[in-house]
């Protein structure tokens, strides 16, 4: 009787516990980052039609060195963070349902915070500019991605692009972000959002095949249609910040979907 989809008060039980602050899922880029914008733009979709304020860091794409303007039009991570002015950033205000933000110097500003005092506070450090409703995708090289999230109970996924040399890209992040005890999740994109097409289910199916016998990791693989509520139940979220480094994080419930409308990116390259 209450299980989602068919409870309709299960959207509002689950409303004040995914309030309580911003949310980040982390997404590795492939060798050739450009080819997954589609598959973060789906997501974003997804999770805008879900009522989330979505915010796409692109750590594969530098900062200026000067930063442009102050309301975050212009904005990146770096100096996001190193602003203690800036806060609330979700969506840009001018219509358009999610911000693309740089962020390359930022992460490695992250990654040197995960490695002085622990990924939990980098993660804070990452969530302090963004407002209580937005859902951070971190789109970043599974190196960088391994070194942030060592140690926390995270998922991160992994693009499987209908690409030559999916396979390679998607099994070398597995590696990496598991070795680093990060739970990685297949996310199977066919070409023009088709139906999957035999030959990428062959990819999937190969790669989570090496995964059992090489790495002794039983790995999953989420269809198109249930991203945006997978990413929501599994995004990890910036609570109390006077509470411990482990209960700064948590894992949000499920939220009851909303009307969805047409969406737009606005992409700030700064």
């Amino acid at each position: 009787m209450f299980e989602f989809g068919f409870d309709q008060a299960a959207g509002l039980r689950a409303e004040p516990a995914r309030a309580s602050g911003p949310s980040v899922m982390p997404v590795a880029s492939p060798a050739q980052p450009a080819r997954a914008y589609e598959l973060l733009c789906t997501l974003a979709a997804h999770l805008t039609a879900l009522g989330r304020e979505v915010v796409i860091i692109d750590a594969t794409a530098s900062e200026t060195p000067v930063r442009r303007g102050n309301d975050g039009a212009h904005l990146g991570l770096l100096h996001a963070m190193h602003d203690p002015s800036i806060c609330g950033l979700a969506r840009s205000g001018d219509g358009v349902d999610w911000l693309v933000m740089p962020g390359a110097l930022g992460m490695q500003a992250l990654q040197q915070t995960a490695q002085a005092s622990g990924g939990a506070v980098a993660l804070s450090r990452l969530l302090a500019p963004f407002g209580p409703r937005a859902l951070v995708l971190l789109f970043a090289p599974p190196q960088g991605l391994a070194t942030l999230l060592s140690g926390l109970p995270a998922r991160a996924l992994v693009p499987v692009l209908p690409q030559p040399q999916a396979s390679i890209d998607a099994y070398g992040a597995l590696k990496l972000l598991h070795a680093a005890g990060i739970s990685p999740v297949l996310a199977p994109l066919a070409q023009g959002l088709e139906p999957e097409t035999a030959p990428l289910r062959q990819v999937v199916d190969t790669v989570a095949d090496c995964a059992r016998r090489y790495l002794d990791l039983s790995v999953d693989a989420w269809p198109l249609n249930t991203w945006g509520l997978r990413v929501q139940e599994s995004a990890l979220t910036r609570c109390d910040p006077r509470a411990d480094a482990h209960r700064n994080l948590w894992l949000p419930q499920f939220s009851a979907p909303q009307a969805g409308r047409a969406a737009t990116a606005h992409t700030s390259w700064s």
